[in-house]
């Protein structure tokens, strides 16, 4: 049987934590607490059926991160690059893109691309 979960953030003595209530019982997680678990549940959710669209959803609204950080490396287990972005959420997410997604992400970058989504629900 499952049991309601609520989730409450905390703001005190300047530490900011979420507390996490399942039934009787409860966790309060502080920001590396949070981090574990969002990194935790990003690895559960990949081997998941089904799998996140492969395209963005027109009727979801999506979190926009304005002009996030990002950095390009170079690494010797993939060819091409890895490219990691910043979400304020999530942190660093790392992608590898190979020379064939390179090439079409250059592409996209410096064309102009039909207008497809609203401006509030642009994917990053």
């Amino acid at each position: 049987m499952y049991q309601r979960m609520s989730v409450e953030p905390l703001h005190e003595s300047g530490a900011f934590a979420i507390r996490f209530v399942i039934g009787n019982s409860a966790a309060l997680l502080d920001v590396g607490d949070i981090d574990n678990l969002i990194a935790e549940l990003g690895q559960i959710r990949a081997h998941m059926l089904p799998p996140p669209p492969s395209q963005p959803e027109q009727s979801r609204s999506y979190s926009l991160q304005a002009d996030p950080c990002w950095h390009v490396d170079r690494s010797p287990l993939v060819e091409g690059v890895v490219l990691l972005l910043r979400h304020a959420g999530f942190g660093w997410i790392a992608f590898s893109l190979p020379p064939p997604s390179i090439s079409k992400l250059d592409m996209a970058l410096t064309t102009q691309p039909p207008m497809q989504l609203a401006m509030s629900s642009i994917a990053n």
